[in-house]
């Protein structure tokens, strides 16, 4: 992580703002090709691994791969690891059965089955496409639940003077540091939609791609997703419909529903393989049938 970063963060616990403790063995050159404009973030607080000349912009160069974030109000720490922060409740993910299933399935998701670059058409491209306007706008976005990054690489690097946190719970975290590793505006954070750990007011847009129905509380992930959204910034986010409305397509959702009461107990690497295996199924008496009914007005 950049030492720019911690200007945009805070705790998750008390909101309160944040302090590097890093050893200076820590710290790697990185490209000097940013072009944010420096804000004296070294100079305002001291660090004692930085240079604290007040034209320095040495945050955007500089990456801190290991130590710790700590909290100047409550004391609490958050570690880096490999250069990623970790703000996370981590007794919380352990003790919790299932955050701690949503994480091991999601971190197995994308790291294993993640596209080694872009693949055609992205998530991204569907949503301007359908809007007809363009999601990144202003200066700071945040993709909220960004799985293997292939939406947060996309707005990157189409628009290289917006810095895009992109945020996930998922150890799928380091396939989106591998895949933006050249691209200075993008900053990766390992954290919960429901508490993101970014200052109030921060973001010009925030994006967010099918990650709020699979959380717990929903509407806290939103409450959290207008807090950092500046006013009157827009939101861009994709959830699932219930069909309620529609039997034709109700009943196909209920039948998932009741069938995750027994995947979302699954190992990862068994649910895997009982996906391959049930996937023409799948095909057979979903996929098909729907594209089917969809050419009738009246499903």
């Amino acid at each position: 992580m950049k030492f720019r970063l911690v200007e945009l963060l805070q705790c998750v616990r008390c909101q309160g703002p944040l302090d590097v403790a890093a050893d200076k063995s820590s710290l790697r050159a990185i490209s000097s090709g940013e072009s944010f404009s420096c804000r004296q973030y070294c100079g305002r607080h001291h660090t004692t691994v930085m240079p604290s000349s007040a034209d320095c912009a040495d945050c955007n160069k500089t990456d801190i791969e290991s130590g710790f974030l700590k909290c100047r109000a409550c004391g609490h720490t958050y570690r880096i690891v490999d250069s990623i922060p970790w703000l996370v409740d981590e007794a919380l993910e352990q003790s919790d059965r299932r955050l701690s299933g949503t994480v091991a399935l999601y971190s197995h998701l994308w790291t294993d089955f993640a596209p080694a670059a872009l693949s055609g058409k992205t998530h991204l491209d569907e949503v301007e496409g359908t809007l007809g306007e363009s999601v990144v706008q202003g200066r700071i976005g945040l993709d909220a639940g960004s799985g293997s990054g292939e939406d947060t690489l996309a707005m990157a690097s189409r628009h290289p003077c917006t810095e895009i946190v992109s945020l996930d719970i998922s150890k799928g975290v380091y396939e989106i540091r591998r895949r933006t590793a050249e691209l200075p505006n993008v900053h990766v954070v390992r954290a919960s939609v429901l508490s993101i750990p970014l200052k109030p007011n921060l973001c010009d847009f925030v994006y967010s791609f099918g990650v709020l129905h699979h959380t717990t509380n929903p509407k806290r992930g939103l409450q959290e997703i207008v807090r950092v959204l500046k006013a009157g910034g827009p939101t861009f986010l994709y959830l699932y419909e219930d069909h309620e409305d529609n039997p034709w397509k109700a009943f196909p959702l209920k039948l998932v529903t009741a069938l995750r009461q027994v995947t979302t107990r699954m190992n990862p690497k068994l649910l895997s393989a009982a996906c391959y295996v049930l996937s023409p199924f799948v095909v057979l008496v979903f996929s098909l049938p729907a594209k089917l009914l969809g050419k009738f007005r009246w499903t």
